[in-house]
């Protein structure tokens, strides 16, 4: 059974006489235009006129299909530098330095050095 059918961005076709299935990623008004992508990741683009002309049916999309990624540039692709850069290794200035306790306040000691019973 054939259908004359409008390219719908995501639906899934069977392309009758190949018998291949693909899915509509675009539709171009200006170029007139239809781009396509197959299960094994090939990318089409059918001219809006011959898409009307093909012989075409629903189809489903596969069982286990993702859509295979887009190509990333190597540079896109590098992991960011993430840390302090070699020259900042030393120690760190005096000011960068955490500031340590002061000097053991009375409080902070234990009781026995205060002379006191701390259960009382």
């Amino acid at each position: 059974m054939s259908y004359d059918m409008d390219p719908i961005v995501g639906n899934w076709y069977q392309h009758v006489e190949k018998g291949l299935d693909f899915e509509v990623v675009a539709v171009d008004e200006e170029t007139a235009s239809v781009e396509i992508q197959y299960v094994d990741g090939t990318l089409d683009e059918i001219p809006l006129d011959d898409w009307y002309e093909i012989d075409l049916e629903p189809a489903e999309p596969p069982e286990d299909w993702t859509g295979p990624l887009d190509a990333v540039d190597e540079e896109e692709e590098e992991e960011p530098e993430i840390g302090v850069p070699e020259d900042d290794w030393d120690e760190p200035d005096a000011e960068a330095r955490p500031r340590g306790r002061r000097a053991a306040r009375d409080d902070d000691l234990p009781p026995e050095e205060l002379g006191g019973d701390w259960d009382e």
